[in-house]
């Protein structure tokens, strides 16, 4: 008798405190709408809602799964699964501070800011929209002093009781949205309190620092720490952007861009296909996406990274320059994926408990390019924005091509980034009011390529031209320059609004698209993948 209890309790206390099994967390995208299957799946291995996430993403037939480690194999195996993928973890890309006590602005003056202010300082469009800045980080103190004139506020959601008052889909969202809590409670951290600070600290006000725009609304979400998380988030703007639209503005957001100062390293793109598609969809409405390279010296090109190796013309990816104006060195780089330097190192900026610190990285970097494209929006140049209502990608692209056509060429940038440049404010907004009242119709256009990355023997590219305009072909080339192949454009493909091009010839790598005619040319990525 004695034995047998002794057996109990030493078992009882070997399985209290044997380890758990390993979750595994999975982006599952079904064959079609119907979850049966995978309900039937869920309900015959005997989860639990507690312990295990099976949740419906607001994008396509695609699930975010945990499970057992061990149960794994057979969700891949499941009938209706059409394809499945890590959900991996994002990390911020923050970087310790090397100088503490360093407290000028010298970020601001080295891309002149002072000169930028002169033309516009942020706020509304000339047509009354006001300017708002999606932020995806890990949490702000949004009592700071020189933070809460600029949070945005969903006016038709009331705090905390519970009720969609918008009617949006989300609960709560009075200040942005938290997408893994469901609500608008942020945590109070110091990075996403400095990013915001760097696109938005109020300026003027006689206090702390100012931010990229003086006036502008920072709409703030958290809780992106997964790729499934990441993609809600998107999910979110794009639906507050969709509803400004419909409702005239009475409703939603203009939102112009979003920032996310992380990612994943050594990742790619053809890996992680949804996140980047949300860069098209967002783009197609008139969002611009900022993201940051690692704080790593690697090439992203060869060893990857997301989402910087995204390929939607919708994106920037931005690097780090020190305050003399150089790469620094624990930046990451890509002659292909990376489009420009901004300022990183050295940049002072507000931080938690209503304070200022030194905040340097490439997470610093890209609220810098985040901020100059809100700025660029209040430019007091009506005919600027001649087609913000009728073609809103349109404009977005515009303001794109401005920042990286008007940045100032720097020698440890060139070969090292898409265009050799830093990020040069004054120059960027002095190109929005130039010739004011002469504006240009847009030239040449792609919309899309799809898919990209390419596993298939072709791909589909959307594309517009003006009527009348020199004829236009396409041209592939390798990363380094090298012509592949010219491709005609028929009258047929300009109709319908789109080209179907071989790609079976094309060996695994990355290739510039070019689309040209006599006068002007527009390149974007490709990636071709086994």
């Amino acid at each position: 008798m004695l034995i047998s209890l002794l057996f109990t309790l030493f078992s009882s206390l070997f399985l209290r405190n044997a380890p758990a099994e390993p979750l595994d967390r999975w982006l599952v995208e079904l064959k079609s709408s119907d979850a049966t299957c995978l309900n039937q799946w869920w309900e015959t291995a005997g989860f639990e809602s507690n312990s295990t996430l099976k949740r419906a993403l607001p994008v396509g037939n695609w699930w975010a799964v945990q499970v057992p480690e061990s149960q794994s194999l057979s969700l891949k195996a499941l009938s209706c699964v059409a394809r499945i993928t890590e959900d991996q973890k994002i990390e911020w890309r923050d970087t310790q501070p090397n100088d503490p006590g360093y407290i000028n602005q010298r970020d601001m003056n080295l891309i002149d800011m002072t000169k930028a202010w002169d033309i516009a300082t942020g706020g509304v469009t000339t047509s009354g929209d006001t300017i708002v800045v999606a932020i995806l980080d890990d949490g702000y103190q949004i009592d700071h002093p020189d933070l809460i004139q600029n949070i945005w506020i969903n006016r038709e959601e009331i705090a905390d009781d519970g009720i969609d008052n918008d009617l949006n889909n989300y609960i709560d969202d009075r200040i942005g949205y938290n997408v893994t809590h469901h609500n608008d409670d942020h945590p109070i951290l110091s990075h996403g309190t400095s990013v915001a600070g760097i696109i938005g600290a109020v300026g003027n006000n006689g206090i702390g620092v100012s931010g990229m725009n003086w006036n502008v609304k920072l709409m703030l979400i958290s809780g992106a720490d997964f790729e499934s998380r990441v993609i809600e988030s998107y999910q979110y703007v794009l639906d507050m952007r969709v509803a400004y639209e419909q409702s005239n503005g009475t409703r939603g957001a203009f939102i112009v861009a979003t920032n996310l100062s992380g990612g994943i390293n050594n990742a790619f793109a053809a890996d992680h296909p949804l996140w980047c598609e949300m860069y098209d969809k967002l783009g197609q409405k008139g969002i611009l996406n900022v993201c940051s390279a690692p704080n790593e010296s690697i090439s992203v090109d060869l060893e990857g990274d997301m989402p910087t190796t995204c390929t939607s013309p919708h994106i920037i990816a931005a690097t780090n320059v020190d305050q003399s104006d150089v790469l620094v060195e624990s930046a990451g780089f890509g002659a292909v994926s990376i489009d420009m330097g901004a300022p990183g190192d050295g940049t002072v900026t507000t931080a938690t408990t209503s304070k200022y610190k030194d905040f340097a990285g490439t997470s610093a970097a890209a609220p810098h390019v985040a901020g100059m494209i809100a700025l660029m929006y209040s430019t007091p140049c009506t005919d600027f924005l001649f087609d913000i209502k009728s073609n809103p990608s349109g404009t977005a692209t515009r303001i794109r091509d401005i920042i990286l056509s008007t940045g100032q060429p720097n020698n440890s940038l060139e070969d090292m980034t898409v265009t050799g440049k830093r990020l040069q404010a004054d120059a960027a907004m002095l190109a929005t009011v130039t010739d004011c009242g002469m504006h240009v119709e847009p030239t040449l256009q792609i919309f899309s390529i799809r898919p990209n990355p390419v596993r298939l023997d072709y791909i589909q590219v959307y594309f517009e031209v003006p009527e009348n305009a020199p004829t236009p072909f396409f041209e592939i080339f390798t990363a380094t320059g090298a012509k592949v192949t010219q491709v005609a454009i028929q009258d047929s493909d300009i109709e319908q609004g789109f080209i179907r091009i071989n790609t079976n010839p094309l060996a695994a790598g990355v290739y510039l698209l070019r689309l040209r005619n006599d006068k002007d040319s527009l390149t974007r990525k490709l990636v071709v993948v086994i």
